[in-house]
């Protein structure tokens, strides 16, 4: 059984981002999913684990309620900073 390094802190906020934009009016694709991403994780503590893949599921869900708040905050910015600054037609 291979054990991996994993940042839970990047699992849960890409797991909480498409709930999240679902209720916020901002540009849903995947660039911009991936400037809000990168806006929140480049705010939040990364939380890092080694685990094997099985048990990467029970420790995310632990994290998760921990830091959820945190999170949602961090999306949420992020949803509205990449709404006002878009970079999804700027790309060369």
């Amino acid at each position: 059984m291979e054990i991996i390094l994993k940042n839970i802190t990047e699992e849960i906020v890409l797991k909480k981002i498409d709930v999240l934009l679902n209720n916020i009016d901002c540009c849903k694709c995947e660039q911009c999913r991936m400037d809000i991403a990168s806006y929140a994780l480049n705010r939040l503590p990364a939380k890092y684990v080694a685990t094997t893949q099985g048990t990467l599921l029970s420790r995310l869900e632990i994290f998760e309620s921990q830091y959820n708040v945190a999170v949602t905050a961090a999306i949420t910015q992020g949803a509205m900073v990449v709404k006002e600054h878009p970079h999804h037609g700027n790309l060369s």
